[in-house]
């Protein structure tokens, strides 16, 4: 009884070890992607003092995800080639994001949420998706040939 609780914990241990990374990074896009709406959500711009807590608080969301990147720097990379598809797929969804997000400021402003978004965003996940898939492709073939 002993042994198989041991097992059962080793084995839960293993896997959150494995998806711990990929945790950190969708909360690193999570947190970049919905810091605007988490600050408008606590703090709506409606008196002086509001704004003033809302720049902390944007400033609080920034600091959080320089640390989990720094987190993740420090965590051990998995040799398992399904988490590291995984976790490739979402960080260029999150480098895409954010730059598409610099050329939407500087190209159509920062007042609306328009078409070009939604476009910007779709042709993201796209990219994304093309991406994952090759890489699953070349992930397929580089263990084929290692047997």
């Amino acid at each position: 009884m002993k042994l198989s609780i041991q097992q059962i914990s080793q084995s839960l241990k293993k896997s959150f070890n494995l998806c711990k990374r990929i945790l950190i990074i969708t909360s690193i896009v999570f947190f970049f992607v919905g810091n605007y709406h988490i600050c408008n959500y606590y703090y709506p711009l409606n008196t002086e003092e509001h704004v003033r807590l809302w720049w902390i608080l944007k400033m609080d969301i920034y600091a959080l995800i320089v640390a989990l990147c720094f987190i993740l720097a420090s965590l051990e990379r998995t040799t398992n080639i399904r988490i590291n598809l995984i976790e490739k797929f979402i960080t260029s969804l999150g480098i895409g994001l954010a730059i598409s997000n610099v050329i939407d400021r500087h190209f159509k402003g920062t007042e609306s949420y328009v078409q070009t978004d939604i476009m910007i965003v779709l042709c993201v996940v796209l990219v994304s998706f093309y991406d994952f898939q090759r890489l699953k492709k070349l992930a397929k073939t580089h263990n084929g040939n290692e047997r």
